[in-house]
């Protein structure tokens, strides 16, 4: 239901600054604006979805960390479903969006909604998770009367690479 409202929202806004926009500029111009925006935003979005690739190859290669390429990320899909809307309101808003500025002070939010939704996509998966006994060690279970016999297991534990 809310989706509804939403939509009808959007199409009430952007309806309301075309007109308004007509009736100021004339048809024509409203048109080129509409038309110019949507190329504008397309422009936008391609050249920061380059940078968002780039920065999250960088962020799984551990040379940035992952804190700004995956909150970006989030941002560039919302921005990306703006500017890909018909409309000049939703373009300018996906643009602004975009932008370096509006991203540093949105990130802390999309950072922590995507931590409670991570936390909560944990959470009901750890509690369906079976655990039976035994050590498990590069993949094998070992029984636990293996596991007191110290000739019985390898010695050697593989580590993971320290983060940068």
């Amino acid at each position: 239901m809310r989706i509804r409202w939403i939509l009808l929202l959007y199409v009430v806004v952007e309806i309301a600054a075309f007109v308004g926009l007509s009736a100021w500029l004339g048809v024509g111009w409203a048109l080129l604006i509409t038309l110019l925006t949507a190329i504008a935003g397309y422009g936008f979005l391609v050249a920061r979805g380059r940078r968002v690739v780039t920065d999250l190859r960088r962020a799984a290669r551990n040379e940035i960390r992952p804190t700004e390429p995956l909150p970006d990320t989030a941002l560039l899909a919302l921005s990306s479903i703006l500017v890909i809307l018909p409309g000049v309101v939703s373009t300018v808003l996906g643009v602004v969006l975009m932008a370096g500025p509006t991203r540093r002070i949105a990130r802390p939010a999309v950072t922590a909604f995507g931590a409670r939704r991570f936390a909560g996509l944990v959470s009901a998966v750890s509690a369906r998770t079976v655990f039976l006994d035994g050590d498990v060690i590069d993949g094998d279970v070992v029984s636990s009367e293996y596991a007191t016999d110290p000739t019985a297991v390898p010695t050697q534990r593989r580590q993971l690479p320290p983060a940068h």
